[in-house]
């Protein structure tokens, strides 16, 4: 059985972007100064922010901004996730149970967002965790982007746990605040981009390939790492990038003349190779248009495009998508579930009676939110009760080394690697089936 949870936060990006959310520049420090205080509310700064802000001798203020996918189950658009307030509290009991973190009680609270809101309310979520509840840390669920991760890390300076990597700028401008961890989708956009072009190079798929990238303005994250990553590492290879081509167009708009345009600038190169780095409804909008244009190169897919839940909007264009390779990271097959996710789901259970399905949604869910809290659980464990603040937690999560993920292979965090994930895997798409299929070759390690 595939991650269908992985396809969920598929379907949670492809909200955010149809309905504008906004996205943070990797190229654009938040703070305007690379990082530091920021001099207004409205970039989404406040008050210098001091190293134990949050704690006191007896507690700990941790807050959770989770996406809010209410709506669209209602509306058959989205898988049930579970209920998100009853397992997080499970969790945090447990913890306060077992002592809290480094001997203080959790003091949580909580913020869903609903995943048709605008970036307003994912701002103000922000805003209510850092400058009014005054958290010490902060967890975010699946699905929240960018944006919100760099309020939380960059602009308030707040030590920020979340589940789904990001581009290396991000990482930098946090200056060491910002731990993806958790989950199998942990590795940072960079990597996967290194890894898609070693895993396709290792395949034999690249040799004699004229090769063109595209990707679209709307996610500047994704931008960056094919600059900063993807072309790079194919240079490294010994190939050479015919064309490189950033949409401007909306996503999804099929009218946008910049879509042929794309097209008729990789066909005048001699494109027959075409690393579509661009996100979700992009993908079939621009393979129409080189439909139109009688433009048929071989693709390759990454991330969420390998999803299901993406592959359900290249139905129109499933046949020139046929035999599309993808890479992304692993599938959460049920045989592949850790330990911790199992630990996790067991506490939870027990401790408010929600019960999932090994496999399901709300399993994966609620298996990343809760090794996301025990994250800071375990950082805090070496560190002694009068010593708590930002650098020694830091420190303390960065000296974990192994840790377990919600599936697959263990994870691995260090000083110089803050995006857990290690693995990346191969998939085909069969136009048959309508979506890809996974090899059965072992995942391959990309290295840090």
């Amino acid at each position: 059985m595939k991650n269908f949870y992985r396809a969920a936060l598929a379907l949670a990006s492809i909200m955010v972007l149809v309905l504008g959310a906004c996205t943070s520049d990797p190229d654009e420090t938040s703070g305007g100064d690379g990082g530091g205080t920021p001099t207004s509310e409205a970039d989404g700064g406040g008050a210098p922010v001091k190293p134990s802000r949050g704690v006191t001798d007896d507690t700990i203020k941790i807050g959770y901004i989770g996406a809010d996918f209410g709506d669209l189950v209602k509306a058959g658009l989205a898988p049930d996730l579970g209920d998100q307030e009853k397992s997080i509290d499970a969790v945090v009991e447990q913890i306060n149970e077992d002592g809290g973190i480094a001997g203080r009680q959790v003091e949580m609270q909580m913020r869903l967002v609903s995943v048709l809101a605008g970036p307003e309310e994912a701002e103000a979520a922000c805003i209510e965790m850092t400058q009014d509840f005054g958290a010490f840390a902060v967890v975010f669920g699946p699905a929240t982007s960018r944006s919100t991760a760099s309020c939380l890390a960059v602009a308030n300076k707040t030590l920020t746990i979340g589940a789904t990597g990001f581009d290396l700028g991000l990482y930098e401008e946090a200056e060491g605040r910002l731990f993806t961890a958790g989950s199998d989708t942990s590795m940072s956009t960079d990597r996967q981009y290194q890894g898609w072009a070693q895993l396709l190079d290792t395949e034999g798929v690249l040799e004699g390939k004229t090769i063109g990238i595209v990707t679209a303005a709307q996610t500047p994250e994704f931008v960056a790492a094919a600059k900063d990553a993807l072309i790079p590492e194919l240079e490294r290879l010994g190939y050479e990038v015919a064309a490189n081509v950033t949409l401007p167009c909306p996503e999804g708009d099929i009218d946008c003349d910049q879509h042929e345009t794309a097209v008729q600038q990789m066909k005048s190169e001699g494109v027959d190779f075409v690393f579509m780095a661009a996100a979700n409804l992009t993908g079939p909008t621009l393979l129409q248009a080189a439909e139109n244009l009688d433009f048929s190169p071989e693709w390759a897919a990454n991330g969420n495009q390998v999803t299901d839940t993406v592959s359900q909007f290249f139905e129109s264009v499933k046949e020139p998508w046929d035999g599309t390779i993808g890479t992304s990271t692993v599938f959460a097959a049920e045989e592949d579930l850790s330990d911790a996710a199992r630990d996790c789901n067991e506490v939870i259970e027990q401790r408010s009676g929600e019960a999932y399905e090994p496999g399901s949604d709300a399993f994966g869910f609620a298996a990343v939110n809760c090794l996301s809290f025990r994250l800071l659980q375990q950082g805090a464990a070496g560190i002694k009760v009068g010593d708590l603040n930002q650098a020694s937690m830091i420190e303390g999560i960065e000296g974990l080394g192994e840790i377990e993920l919600n599936a697959g292979p263990p994870g691995t965090l260090s000083a110089d690697k803050h995006d857990a994930g290690n693995y990346l895997f191969l998939v085909d798409f069969d136009a048959d089936a309508g979506e890809f299929i996974e090899r059965e070759d072992e995942p391959v390690e990309i290295d840090a």
